[in-house]
């Protein structure tokens, strides 16, 4: 009955967990903050680094995950988050924004692939896994609303001091932290029986999941499909620098216009993330992707066209493809991996979409 109680308890937190560690009040700000301390080529590096740090550490914090636990998993992003933090805040020094990007990717990495698999695996041991997709939906819901008030928040103290979005973030960083130490790892019994595999024979399992056309397709489609999404999030803070450059934006600045404009695409986010599960049942999971796919190509090719101030409203929709897909997606592709290998499987997966935007870039 405690046991119990406590994936009750796993349930109340959870969405707030995800909103508190989806507050990310300097995205809005991070090109302007990092071309403020250096030229092009260190800012380059930087993200470098960052996209180097995640390559290495995403499989490896999958498997953690699928031996070591789910709760530890989490526990050690929320602690990546709030060093991130402070080491942003510190700024001032290349080592330290280093230190800061490698932080950054472990909180990325760790939190990767467990976040929805804990998610899951509390709702199936609660006898509520048929819930799934609905609860996903629900809670990317709240993690774009937080999303769209950590855009105001950062792009509002930004304009004050690049520095604040960061201590910002450490606080509701610190209400994650007081979640996660609440949180009990899922065990199923069926957990109970499988074998914890080495490394590479993990991996094989994992792999060998592809010979299933399904799977494999899906699997495929969410890795060229994560490219595709990076591409308008990388590049929409430098073309709004390249408008403001031209005094396409009248009377603020670029920290406050990034911020409103980031909010913006949450908000829209966020309505579509609720209605995902929705558009699934009407069109199908097949359909789906497709009009998704095609309108982040849309978004793309309209933002890579032109340069001009009406197109900030075309940059309001590059969330809305991802959130249309992502709870449906994490409903059909979880419970057909077995469970000491969902980490594990996200994060191979995760890893195989930032080397399609490797590969895109």
């Amino acid at each position: 009955m405690r046991y119990l109680c406590n994936m009750e308890q796993n349930l109340r937190l959870y969405p707030w967990y995800r909103a508190a560690s989806s507050f990310l009040t300097w995205m809005p700000i991070f090109f302007l903050y990092f071309s403020e301390q250096m030229g092009l080529k260190e800012l380059l590096l930087l993200e470098a680094i960052y996209y180097f740090a995640v390559v290495l550490i995403e499989v490896p914090s999958g498997y953690f995950s699928d031996v070591i636990g789910r709760k530890i998993t989490l526990l050690f992003s929320t602690l990546f988050f709030l060093a991130a933090c402070v080491l942003f805040w510190i700024g001032g020094n290349f080592l330290f924004l280093v230190a800061a990007q490698v932080a950054f990717a472990g909180f990325m990495a760790f939190q990767s692939g467990t976040n929805t698999v804990f998610h899951f695996e509390s709702l199936q041991v609660a006898g509520l896994s048929e819930e799934y997709g609905d609860c996903e939906a629900h809670v990317g819901k709240l993690s774009m609303l937080s999303g769209a008030f950590a855009a105001l928040t950062g792009g509002f103290l930004g304009s004050y001091d690049l520095r604040y979005p960061f201590v910002a973030a450490f606080i509701v960083g610190l209400a994650a932290l007081y979640m996660v130490l609440r949180f009990e790892t899922p065990k199923t019994p069926h957990k109970e029986k499988e074998q914890a595999a080495n490394f590479w024979q993990q991996l094989r399992w994992v792999f060998a999941y592809l010979k299933n056309g399904k799977i494999a397709w899906a699997f495929f489609y969410f890795g060229f499909f994560y490219a595709l999404v990076h591409i308008p999030y990388e590049f929409y803070q430098p073309y709004l620098k390249l408008l403001e450059g031209q005094n396409a934006l009248p009377g603020t600045d670029a920290p406050l216009i990034s911020g409103i404009i980031y909010a913006a695409t949450f908000f829209v986010g966020a309505f579509v993330s609720a209605k995902s599960m929705v558009l699934k049942r009407k069109l199908g999971l097949q359909k789906l992707l497709l009009v998704a796919l095609l309108g982040m190509i849309l978004v793309i090719g309209i933002m890579g066209s032109t340069l001009s101030i009406f197109m900030v409203g075309i940059m309001l929709l590059r969330n809305s493809p991802m959130s249309a897909i992502r709870a449906p997606y994490n409903a059909y592709m979880t419970p057909q991996i077995a469970e000491s290998q969902r980490a594990t499987f996200y994060s191979v997966q995760s890893l195989m979409g930032r080397l399609a935007f490797f590969a895109t870039l």
